[in-house]
């Protein structure tokens, strides 16, 4: 038997604890058949085996991104990028260029801002004098808060008049009106339908383009966080990606709480699909956010006595979803990001789901319960976490640019935001993601933030809360084996071990060996999905036998 590719001379971490570090791996149509010395290994090569020379690099397993909202990344691709802009004069800039280019009565679209650097709060005003002819929506970075002009607000129909729909707001100036901010779901409801949508062909095309992204960065799988707006077309546009053979990424594609009944009549099961796509969790929502102030909190936020945030669904509402997501098969994965609401979902999963000592029902769910982003929890549901064997899947990325959010909201509560090092001494099972289009897509950058627990700039100098950092080997298993298990395939990727998918990435330094703060300026020099390589960006690779192959991205009628 011969493989027909081998990575040799490299420094490879498998995440196996069985053999942790290896020289060399084999593959052979799509799988790993071995590691070991670079001897050992380079016996298994044959006539047509790619040879690839790391060079001493360093190989991981693929990188699986446990929480990314991956037709919303496409999309945003292609709009007014706010993501990291410090001042409204510069929002303004970019507004005014992208208006340039629209026909009167356009949208104009824009994701990512932030308010907490800038010198005065978002408002439909700072907007009208250079959109005067174009409505206008910009989503803040954590997609639960829009900001649009006064045309935006006149074409979708809300006025002062309008009242605050459920769990959501309208935010109001001191005379009634519309300020343009609108927070919470219910609210981006009213919204929603009259955004221009592209069509099934566009969306193909911007989510291949959006993978190759992916692979740029090392990812070879995602969990794909539904939400009610993107659904259908985001179920549509995978299933035609690998209806075709482009799907060049492993998807575990949750379904939103909405859709349970239509699901449950099917009867479609967590797990069905195949290798690279396959139905997930069911996902829900428990609160808001902190940068909205609408996390749902178990004491008011600091200087804000009337506020404890929003219930997106209150808990007597979850725990009948979660009994009948029971019912159907299916565990859940709800959004909770304040101290209370992770809370009432420990609270909710401690009675519907399997625990040691209870009798599982037949319809018992295949993959862990999960609570998404835990950004802060009170300290005594630590311990719950574990002893209900709820998995925590977080994204460490955004501590860089919370955190200084953090403290000024929560105060001394900040101890157990981003809580990592405590959830694993809990018996927690960690699965990292990035959030994206929330925050950059580039898991590098979350292992960076686990691990050093500071921004980009180095700050806070001596890391925020140091006590919560964790390991590179921590952090990397979080962004292999702890997605895998929570999609019951612990056994097929996460590690580089025989038999498992050829999911293979090599960096362009040792992120083990280095200072925590060079590990952002790592980049990936080959990105290897079931056995193929999908990217490599410097032609350097030694290959005396077989040219390189890169699998295909888009086909002869997309090129």
């Amino acid at each position: 038997m011969k493989a027909d590719l081998i990575i040799h001379h490299a420094r490879i971490y498998t995440v196996d604890p069985k053999t942790p570090w290896a020289e060399a791996v084999a593959c052979l149509d799509g799988r790993i058949i071995a590691t070991g010395s670079n001897d050992s290994i380079r016996k298994l090569a044959g006539s047509r085996t790619r040879l690839i020379n790391a060079r001493g690099r360093l190989v991981l397993p693929g990188f699986i991104d446990s929480h990314v909202h991956f037709l919303h990344y496409a999309v945003r691709r292609q709009e007014v990028n706010l993501f990291g802009v410090r001042h409204l004069d510069e929002v303004r800039r970019r507004l005014a260029e992208a208006a340039a280019s629209r026909r009167p009565g356009e949208w104009i679209l824009g994701w990512g801002w932030d308010e907490i650097h800038w010198d005065a709060p978002p408002h439909r005003r700072l907007l009208d004098d250079i959109t005067p002819n174009n409505p206008v929506l910009l989503r803040r970075m954590d997609m639960h808060t829009y900001w649009l002009n006064s045309a935006a607000l006149r074409q979708v129909g809300i006025t002062a008049e309008t009242p605050d729909p459920p769990h959501s707001q309208i935010e109001r100036d001191p005379s009634g009106d519309p300020t343009g901010i609108l927070r919470e779901w219910n609210a981006l409801r009213l919204v929603d339908p009259h955004l221009p949508r592209p069509d099934l062909d566009t969306l193909y095309r911007w989510t291949a383009e959006a993978i190759a992204d992916a692979h740029a960065l090392g990812l070879t799988g995602i969990h794909d966080q539904r939400v009610q707006r993107e659904g259908r077309q985001s179920f549509q546009v995978w299933q035609k990606l690998n209806r075709e053979g482009y799907l060049n990424l492993r998807v575990h594609m949750n379904i939103a709480a909405e859709h349970l009944p239509e699901a449950a009549t099917l009867g479609l099961q967590p797990g069905f699909g195949n290798d690279r796509l396959w139905i997930g969790h069911l996902k829900a929502f428990a609160d808001g956010t902190m940068g909205s102030r609408t996390a749902w909190m178990l004491a008011p936020y600091e200087n804000d006595p009337q506020n404890t945030g929003l219930p997106v669904v209150a808990g007597d509402d979850l725990w009948q979803l979660a009994d009948q997501a029971r019912q159907a098969g299916f565990p859940l994965s709800v959004h909770a990001i304040g101290d209370r609401a992770v809370r009432e979902v420990i609270d909710v999963y401690a009675e519907v789901q399997p625990v040691p000592g209870r009798a599982a029902s037949a319809l018992a769910p295949p993959f862990p319960y999960r609570i998404e982003h835990v950004q802060v929890i009170h300290p005594d549901d630590l311990p719950r976490l574990g002893r209900f064997r709820i998995a925590a899947a977080v994204q460490p990325i955004h501590l860089c640019s919370d955190w200084p959010t953090a403290d000024r909201v929560w105060g001394d509560r900040a101890r157990y935001a981003y809580a990592f090092r405590s959830l694993l001494e809990n018996g927690v099972l960690l699965a990292f993601g990035s959030d994206a289009p929330v925050a950059p897509l580039n898991p590098l950058l979350g292992i960076y933030a686990a691990v050093a627990r500071q921004d980009t700039d180095g700050q806070p100098a001596d890391g925020w809360y140091p006590q919560e950092r964790i390991t590179v080997a921590e952090a990397v298993y979080a962004y292999t084996i702890g997605p895998a298990t929570l999609s019951g395939k612990q056994h097929l990727q996460g590690s580089i071990t025989p038999g498992k998918w050829a999911d293979l990435v090599m960096l362009s330094q040792d992120i083990f060996d280095i200072p925590p703060e060079q590990i952002p300026a790592t980049t990936v020099d080959l990105t290897v999905f079931s056995g193929q390589i999908v990217h490599y960006p410097d032609g350097e690779i030694d290959t005396p036998r077989r040219s390189v192959h890169f699998a295909p991205i888009f086909g002869p009628e997309y090129r």
